[in-house]
C-alpha cells in the first residue's frame, strides 16, 4: 500500500477518534469531561496501533480492528462486573438498565454505519466500520473503567 493510502487511514481513524471525544465531551457535565482527556495511550490502543503499522493492508487493517473491537468487549464486560460488584442494589439496578438498552443502542448504529460506509466506492473506506465499531465499544469500555477508578478512590 502506498505512503498516501497509509496516511489517509490514518487520518480517517483519527477523525473518528476524534468525533468520539467530541461526543464524550459533549455528552458529559464539565466537571466529568476532563476525565476523557488520556494522558496515556491504552495497551489495546497501543497494539491496535502496532497491527496496522506490521501490515496496512485492508484486509489486516479490518482483522486489526475487530481484535481491537473484541479486547473492548472484554475490558467493558470486566468493567461492568466489577462495577456491579461494588455499587448497591439501586445503582446495579440502573446501571444494568443502561447497559441492557447501550447494547441495543450499539446494535442499531452498528447497521447504520455498515450500511453507510458500504455506500463508498474503494478499499480505503473499508475498514472504517470496523474502526467506528472498536471506537465505539473503546468508549464504553473507558467510561465504565473511569466510574470503577472513582468508586476506587
Amino acid at each position: 500500500m502506498n505512503k498516501k493510502k497509509i496516511v489517509m487511514r490514518r487520518l480517517i481513524n483519527l477523525l473518528a477518534l476524534a468525533a468520539m471525544a467530541g461526543v464524550c465531551l459533549l455528552s458529559t457535565g464539565a466537571k466529568t469531561a476532563s476525565a476523557y482527556v488520556e494522558v496515556e495511550k491504552h495497551p489495546i490502543d497501543i497494539a491496535l496501533e502496532a497491527k496496522i503499522d506490521g501490515d496496512s493492508s485492508t484486509q489486516a487493517t479490518i482483522a486489526a480492528y475487530e481484535w481491537a473491537t473484541r479486547e473492548w468487549d472484554k475490558l467493558m464486560n470486566a468493567n461492568y462486573n466489577a462495577l456491579m460488584k461494588k455499587l448497591d442494589q439501586e445503582k446495579r439496578e440502573r446501571l444494568r438498565v443502561s447497559q441492557s438498552q447501550w447494547i441495543k443502542y450499539r446494535d442499531l448504529e452498528f447497521a447504520f454505519n455498515e450500511d453507510y460506509w458500504g455506500g463508498f466506492d474503494g478499499t480505503m473506506h473499508l475498514p472504517s466500520p470496523y474502526a467506528y465499531r472498536s471506537n465505539f465499544v473503546r468508549e464504553r469500555a473507558l467510561r465504565l473503567g473511569y466510574y470503577l477508578e472513582d468508586l476506587n478512590e
